[in-house]
């Protein structure tokens, strides 16, 4: 049986959760709506972890205004997701300007010890689930593998976390986990 997205139109199939064209969720879920849970998610031990630094490392990104070279050393991060990460394969991947990855990545290890295996950073201002999606389709899938399974996002913008379903990504908020 299949059904409309009523996001976009696009006709689908009834046990699809989200439109494979426009990532409009179809059916209701909890998946990345964790306030209420009273156990938090778990992390495997063998994903490939697709993190976002803003909102989602570090903890007070709505308080750091300021050019960048300021605001990095202002940051604080999210010490306990990234003790729940840390074991796996981490993929940082970031709306900031790559002018600043240096710094940023110095400013991480320093604080917390912790290094991501790769970083992919912004270039010409693109937004953030352009530029995520465009990592993705020619950084990562290609370097990694199509295998959706083995990929976890933790994302805080609600259209980039429906840009990763829509790859067949599972994206969660970090509040799923800590």
């Amino acid at each position: 049986m299949k059904k409309k997205c009523p996001g976009c139109g696009n006709v689908v199939e009834t046990e699809d959760d989200y439109c494979k064209k426009c990532g409009t969720q179809l059916i209701e879920t909890k998946d990345f709506q964790c306030d209420d849970l009273e156990e938090k998610l778990t992390i495997e031990k063998d994903k490939i972890i697709l993190l976002d630094l803003n909102y989602t490392l570090i903890s007070n990104s709505k308080e750091s205004f300021g050019p960048y070279p300021s605001r990095i050393y202002r940051q604080e991060y999210e010490t306990e997701l990234i003790d729940l990460i840390k074991d796996n394969y981490v993929i940082l991947i970031t709306a900031r300007p790559y002018k600043y990855s240096y710094r940023t990545l110095a400013h991480l290890k320093e604080k917390t010890g912790f290094v991501p295996d790769e970083s992919y950073w912004n270039f010409d201002d693109h937004y953030p689930q352009d530029l995520k999606e465009y990592w993705m389709k020619e950084e990562i899938i290609p370097k990694h593998g199509n295998d959706m399974t083995k990929y976890l996002a933790i994302e805080s913008n609600d259209k980039t976390r429906r840009m990763y379903r829509k790859l067949g990504v599972k994206a969660r908020r970090k509040q799923c986990f800590i």
